[in-house]
């Protein structure tokens, strides 16, 4: 445990000014680093534009906002020269567009007068939220619930209540409540602890250039980043089978019949339903734990928006009867199927799994060039990782699927298969372990297929599965190497420039 520090402390927000409906100020003066903002009434998609900024020799960055501060934390080095980027969107499905609209809608999370700002959504309760603005994305305006999930994506960092009352809640209370409803809380919740752990990593890379203890906390958050990652896989897996509505409003084919082909569906609905809000809390727990240990106590910005959200994690469906409900129709599916046995059969991802592209390089020249030796020295190092990863890789795939072939006996021999059965309700969350599993390797394999280098390398994955086969009682394959430090160098560049820990390293504006 870390030595006792000093308490960093934190006032409480300052009191919100009138609204007078005018453009909000930023608290900092604008300069050609900053954010040019647009007021929330004239906020279009060709006018938001953000000036991004090329770090220091030897390292890269993305695009949309530029690297900023986090309360108490100095943010990284200022860059040598400026590059503005434009925020441009997929032109392929639109959601990067919504998102950017819905950014500059949202305003300045820290300007006391923005409605939507943290000072005047702490102040109040739930029956002060503000009216949702003109222009919040709706299922009518993208083509697939994964796109509407990441147009979402500043509303659901911003504030868990304000992403119920303005779009879980509305599509769940609906007559003929939509598909995604029940998907769209899971999303928010992994997208609102992404956000704490992006601030808990700035935080704790700060406190270890000078204090040696602050390091114990990075496999910790590298463990984090990559649950939330699988979690963000079979999500986004379940978002990508979610069905339209027919054209009356009524509720889709179940999926478990036998003419319904699309790829289980229902199964990874459940399994999203039943197993992400419970390892998002268990995540939140965790991050809790490292901001006390590095001196945040609880009148703190950071241990406030953590707070907050593990108070609104119920509105997200992470609520006993949520997650109760998602267990159900995981033993009714597999009931209606069989066993897990029809699992198993699904395909992969398709091929329209949407990865962001691997951040730029730096510019050429901008480091020393290695000699002959030490290039050939580094390529065959390189070399002999990847292999033992990829050997690694493959002995935790064969003992979970010596784990699926028990778990496919043990349902053959469970009688009545009655939720009431304690039996029944393991193998049920055994199931959905499992399924995290395998949507796990199926995203790695798509960004494997895209030439993501992060993504699409085994580190993570080799750390997110090793996590699930302890979660199901099982002993990790000998020798397997550690993923940690890679995984928390990709956090740790994430953070410094303000990237999400998600499968698209979106930056947020705010």
């Amino acid at each position: 445990m870390a030595p006792t520090r000093p308490h960093r402390q934190a006032g409480p927000p300052a009191a919100p000014a009138p609204h007078s409906g005018t453009q909000h100020t930023a608290p900092a003066p604008a300069s050609d680093g900053a954010v040019r903002r647009t007021a929330p009434a004239e906020a279009s998609v060709g006018a938001v534009r953000h000036a991004s900024s090329v770090q220091a020799p030897g390292s890269v960055v993305q695009h949309e906002a530029p690297a900023r501060a986090s309360d108490g934390v100095a943010a990284a080095p200022a860059p040598d020269g400026a590059v503005r980027h434009v925020v441009s969107a997929e032109a392929s499905d639109g959601a990067a567009q919504y998102a950017a609209r819905l950014a500059v809608l949202l305003g300045d999370v820290r300007d006391p007068a923005n409605p939507y700002g943290r000072a005047v959504l702490w102040a109040g309760g739930y029956e002060d939220l503000p009216a949702a603005p003109a222009g919040l994305p709706g299922p009518g305006d993208l083509p697939g619930a994964d796109r509407l999930a990441r147009a979402l994506g500043p509303l659901f960092r911003r504030d868990l209540a304000l992403a119920h009352a303005w779009s879980i809640g509305p599509l769940t209370g609906a007559p003929v409540p939509h598909p995604v409803a029940d998907l769209l809380g899971p999303a928010a919740l992994l997208a609102a602890a992404g956000a704490v752990l992006r601030g808990v990593t700035r935080i704790v890379e700060g406190l270890s250039r000078y204090e040696a203890a602050a390091r114990q906390w990075r496999p910790v958050l590298a463990a984090v980043f990559a649950d939330l990652l699988a979690c963000q896989s079979l999500t986004d897996a379940a978002l990508r089978a979610c069905p339209a509505p027919s054209r009356d409003g009524a509720p889709a084919p179940s999926p478990y019949r036998p003419d319904a082909n699309d790829g289980g569906g229902e199964l990874l609905a459940a399994a999203v339903g039943y197993l992400v809000p419970q390892l998002a809390v268990e995540l939140l727990g965790d991050l809790e734990l490292v901001l006390n240990e590095c001196g945040f106590d609880g009148h703190t910005v950071e241990r406030r928006t953590l707070a907050r959200t593990v108070r609104d994690r119920a509105l997200a469906g992470a609520g006993p009867a949520a997650t109760g409900a998602a267990q159900a129709r995981i033993v009714r599916g597999l009931n209606a199927t069989g066993g897990p046995d029809r699992h198993e059969s699904t395909p992969p991802p398709p091929d329209r799994h949407e990865i962001t592209p691997p951040l730029p390089a730096p510019p050429h020249g901008t480091a020393a060039a290695p000699g002959p030796g030490i290039d050939a020295n580094a390529n065959a190092n390189a070399e002999a990782e990847a292999e033992a990863d990829a050997d690694a890789l493959a002995r935790i795939g064969r003992r979970l699927a010596a784990e699926r072939r028990a778990l496919r006996g043990a349902w053959a021999v469970t009688a009545g298969h009655d939720l009431a059965d304690p039996a029944v309700r393991a193998l049920a969350d055994r199931q959905a372990l499992l399924v995290l599993a395998d949507r796990t390797t199926a995203a790695r394999e798509a960004a494997a297929r895209a030439r993501e280098p992060f993504l699409g390398s085994t580190g993570w994955v080799l750390l997110a599965l090793g996590r699930i086969t302890v979660r199901l009682g099982l002993a990790l394959p000998a020798r397997m190497p550690d993923a940690q430090p890679g995984v928390w160098d990709e956090l740790a560049r994430r953070a410094a420039h303000s990237a999400d820990g998600d499968l698209y390293a979106a930056r947020p504006a705010w």
